[in-house]
């Protein structure tokens, strides 16, 4: 290291830059001064936070290619131009799915074609009220105002539901999986979950097409002792989501989704979650976005685009991810101080794409695009990241791997003008073959194949 930070000082000697970003010892100018006094302090062990020119909270190399950069280009300061990163609720066209047939194959079940439905419940929303047609002896259910409880022991249930509510909800209790088609509703609980499900087995999802559904939450959830509830919609199974309708989700109580066990979301849907209040998708073992038209707006605090406590999968549709929200600190049991960054995807175990298109913006302080705990496998697809906010307590990251990373095809785009694009605690692997790649500054990293 010292070797290198000496060539660097002697290749520099007669290059001068008047700029603001680099003028380390404050003269005015970005010259060879600058870079003497960057490796004086970097090799002296410096913890000089204005030595930190690219904002990524280190003090190194990249720091004197920063200040490099700005000499060699002469320019007055070295602003980088993200991207524009916008909701995107245009026509995708997907194809034709494949459907899985195999009766072996472990997501078999994920698929709603593959049960047959041999019993159809109804239930409609008329303001204050609900009816229920068309349910069988071992399916029972209790109506107060327009809030609906389903007690099931039956199997293969298909419920379609319709009609507009600002006082309602459906909670179910489940022996068994069921399917719920969302046909034209309008569910708004101010107390809690719009749709509460207690069954452990699958939830599938379907919006009916050609049709328009809107769920919210609560501030305030009104809470029943030994049941979780934790999302505008939430589901102790699964949810599958299919159909070509559309669905919005506003949460101002909680997250939008939530599943304590995967989400699985399938090409055709039309999805809208705007939270003021937690995340758009939380889920404990995994997260799929096989396809499908996705945006998603967050406005709080420490929150996340997706967040799961294990996987996540990007292998198809769109999806769009703005996070306005900064970090959250909040004080423990020990009267310690902890803060939670925003980020537009958090997985708590690795995470892979392999197709479809990931977008995110995330504006706030302190935040990560994409923050990975263990590997992060990109091998194609198109990712967008851009991260525009400013240090408070750490500097924002594009993409925050604590292990590895591997990059090896699609189109791969990280950018923090005030940080570091690309944080690997690991190993980065960028495969060869790609046709273009821009990895010089350490705020934007940039591989396409």
């Amino acid at each position: 290291m010292k070797k290198l930070l000496l060539a660097l000082f002697t290749m520099l000697l007669c290059l001068t830059a008047s700029a603001t970003t680099g003028d380390v010892n404050h003269d005015g100018e970005v010259n060879i001064s600058d870079v003497s006094v960057a490796i004086n302090a970097i090799l002296g062990g410096s913890d000089d936070g204005s030595i930190d020119v690219n904002g990524d909270g280190e003090l190194n190399i990249s720091d004197i290619n920063v200040i490099i950069n700005i000499i060699l280009g002469g320019g007055t300061d070295d602003k980088i131009t993200p991207k524009e990163i916008e909701l995107d609720f245009s026509t995708l066209d997907e194809g034709t799915e494949r459907i899985q047939q195999d009766e072996d194959a472990v997501d078999y079940g994920d698929y709603v074609e593959n049960t047959t439905w041999s019993t159809t419940v109804r239930i409609n929303f008329d303001g204050e009220t609900a009816t229920v047609t068309g349910q069988p002896s071992s399916v029972a259910v209790s109506i107060d105002g327009a809030h609906v409880t389903v007690s099931s022991a039956a199997k293969r249930v298909r419920y379609i539901v319709s009609g507009t509510t600002t006082d309602g909800s459906i909670k179910f209790y489940s022996d068994k999986k069921f399917q719920l088609q969302l046909n034209g509703a309008d569910i708004t609980n101010p107390h809690g979950a719009a749709i509460n499900n207690q069954c452990g087995k699958s939830l599938y999802l379907v919006l009916n097409e050609g049709t328009s559904n809107t769920l919210r939450d609560g501030t305030d959830y009104t809470m029943v002792d030994g049941e979780d509830q934790k999302a505008a919609l939430f589901s102790e199974g699964q949810i599958l989501v299919s159909g070509k309708g559309q669905l919005s989700i506003y949460s101002t109580g909680r997250h939008c989704m939530a599943s304590d066990d995967y989400v699985f979301v399938r090409p055709g849907c039309q999805l809208y979650l705007n939270s003021s209040s937690g995340h758009g998708i939380k889920a404990k073992d995994y997260v799929h976005i096989k396809g499908g038209v996705i945006n998603m707006e967050i406005n709080s605090d420490g929150s996340k685009g997706i967040n799961c406590d294990s996987l996540v999968y990007i292998t198809g549709g769109r999806t769009t991810i703005i996070n306005n929200g900064t970090s959250k600190v909040e004080t423990d049991a020990d009267g310690l101080a902890i803060s939670t960054g925003a980020a537009g995807v958090k997985a708590d175990y690795n995470m892979t794409m392999t197709g479809g298109t990931l977008n995110i913006k995330c504006t706030g302080n302190d935040a990560k695009g994409i923050n990975v705990a263990q590997p992060f496998l990109f091998g194609g697809g198109t990712l967008n990241v851009v991260v525009t906010g400013n240090q408070t307590t750490v500097a924002p990251k594009g993409v925050k791997c604590d292990t590895d990373c591997n990059i090896g095809g699609g189109s791969f785009y990280s950018c923090a003008p005030n940080g570091k694009a690309l944080d690997v605690d690991g190993t980065l692997t960028i495969a060869s073959g790609y046709t273009s790649i821009n990895n010089s500054d350490a705020r934007l990293v940039e591989v396409i194949y």
